[in-house]
């Protein structure tokens, strides 16, 4: 664009222009669109890019996965040991058992009797909301029921017995099993003696079985072997051996899932089954009667006891599911942040993930531009690599600060370019152009054509004469002219 003309020269200018009317520019205005773009440049970058954390401590003792693996969303990538937690859960769940036996035993009171209750002053107590008497649940007889459905594989009580004092000597009035199945657990064993899934046989005194390997802990150690049946004796000693080794160990064999029945006071007045009966839950076990003080029935502290064992066992056992370390995502394995026997903790990166949820860009655009850039603008991007390639967006987001470097200030601008040709990797340099403002059925002329005085904008027509103009959008190439032109006119420059 010309600049620097004064209002008294545009005549002389005509005359000018006409005598060198040869070496002149001629363009006619037209109509169209005209927009003003900002440039930025950038790389492509994966939409997602999601690190795969340790959901719990332990030690990585597999993984499945290596760089460049593609994964698929809840695929287990690599597993980690916790020797102590088996144990723990061992524990927990002895401790909601016998946490579930005193809530059963405070609800299988039959025949009930309704008294005053009185405070520690001995004052009667009353409903602090309607005034009535406050009434106590009692009972002189108590009727023990089965917990669950099982087998009944020892019975410790006989007709007259003081039942707490058994339960107190035994841990338990009877015992059931509940799931058909008999174990043994054995210790001290030379590590990689056996194997999970291995069959053993499993002899006692009128004892001869197949055991199944079902759990290994301690570095092979320590093993659990799995009968698939109940009808030996409980507590008999027996020998585990193998068809290579001969005899690996001894042990105890004890019922796989017990459930121990509870009784907290009273005399036994009776026993409703016998050793070796199959009971149903609810079914009647034996009868209680208490022969002076009626007991009172408040189970809200066992029922909190029970509450506490459940938390406690369910919180275990998210630590055992966390140690299978699973994928978040469809994607593709970045990186493997951490190696086979190192110790992690919760929280720890172990992977890095590439989603599968496209591509975004990323540009920087200078200071002296940003102002004009919005969200939602249209961006068309080439790709370096890709000469024969070009790609569409919109702006997304702008990063509210700025990226200083060698005195010069630019911003991020994060554009959305939807799904994009597989040729297009994470990395790639691309260059982009902001559309950030557009002039629609515009009065179009070449910016070389537009001059300038000290009273504003003009242009030369073809036959000498100048015209003021009042421009618009205006491009390094081309600019709209509000009034002054129509198009179809013709402007020398």
């Amino acid at each position: 664009m010309k600049k620097g003309i004064t209002a008294c020269a545009l005549a002389l200018m005509g005359t000018l222009l006409a005598a060198c009317g040869a070496n002149a520019q001629t363009a006619q205005a037209v109509t169209g669109d005209l927009t003003r773009t900002v440039y930025g440049s950038g790389s492509v970058q994966p939409a997602s890019q999601p690190g795969v954390y340790a959901g719990t401590d332990g030690t990585v003792s597999a993984i499945y996965k290596e760089m460049g693996d593609a994964v698929r969303e809840g695929e287990i990538l690599m597993t980690l040991r916790d020797e102590a937690l088996d144990a723990q859960i061992s524990e927990l769940e002895s401790a909601l058992s016998d946490a579930q036996d005193a809530v059963t035993a405070t609800q299988t009171h039959t025949q009930y009797v309704y008294r005053q209750l009185y405070d520690e002053d001995g004052e009667p107590r009353f409903d602090v909301n309607t005034g009535e008497p406050l009434l106590g649940q009692f009972s002189n007889e108590i009727t023990i029921y089965a917990p669950c459905e099982g087998k009944i594989m020892a019975i410790y009580i006989e007709p007259g017995d003081d039942a707490l004092a058994v339960y107190r000597e035994k841990g338990a009035v009877m015992m059931l099993s509940t799931d058909g199945r008999m174990k043994v657990e054995l210790s001290g064993l030379a590590s990689g003696t056996l194997d999970l899934g291995d069959t053993v046989v499993v002899a006692g005194e009128n004892v001869e079985t197949i055991g199944v390997v079902v759990n290994l802990t301690r570095r092979g150690t320590e093993a659990t072997i799995q009968i698939d049946s109940d009808e030996f004796e409980m507590d008999t000693p027996v020998t585990v051996l193998t068809a290579d080794e001969g005899a690996i160990g001894e042990g105890i064999l004890e019922i796989n899932k017990p459930m121990a029945v509870s009784a907290y006071g009273g005399t036994i007045k009776g026993l409703a089954v016998q050793k070796g009966d199959t009971v149903r839950r609810g079914d009647v076990l034996a009868r209680i009667v208490w022969e002076e003080i009626p007991l009172y029935l408040d189970n809200d502290s066992v029922l909190r006891d029970y509450a506490k064992a459940k938390m406690e066992l369910d919180a275990a056992m998210r630590k055992r599911e966390a140690l299978q370390v699973v994928a978040p995502c469809d994607g593709v394995v970045v990186s493997v942040d951490t190696a086979l026997d190192a110790g992690v903790t919760s929280g720890t990166k172990l992977m890095t993930l590439v989603g599968t949820d496209g591509m975004t860009v990323m540009l920087t655009v200078d200071e002296l531009d940003i102002v004009s850039v919005e969200p939602g603008q249209a961006v068309t991007l080439s790709v370096d690599a890709l000469s024969d390639l070009t790609l569409r967006g919109t702006v997304e987001k702008i990063a509210p600060l700025g990226n200083v470097g060698s005195g010069v200030t630019t911003y991020d601008v994060y554009i959305d370019v939807g799904e994009v040709d597989e040729r297009v990797l994470g990395g790639m340099n691309v260059s982009g152009e902001i559309a950030v403002q557009t002039a629609r059925s515009a009065v179009i002329i070449p910016t070389d054509a537009l001059q300038k005085d000290s009273e504003g904008y003009f242009v030369t027509l073809a036959d000498g004469t100048a015209r003021r103009v009042t421009p618009g959008l205006m491009t390094d190439e081309r600019t709209q002219i509000a009034s002054g032109l129509s198009a179809g006119e013709t402007v020398v420059y």
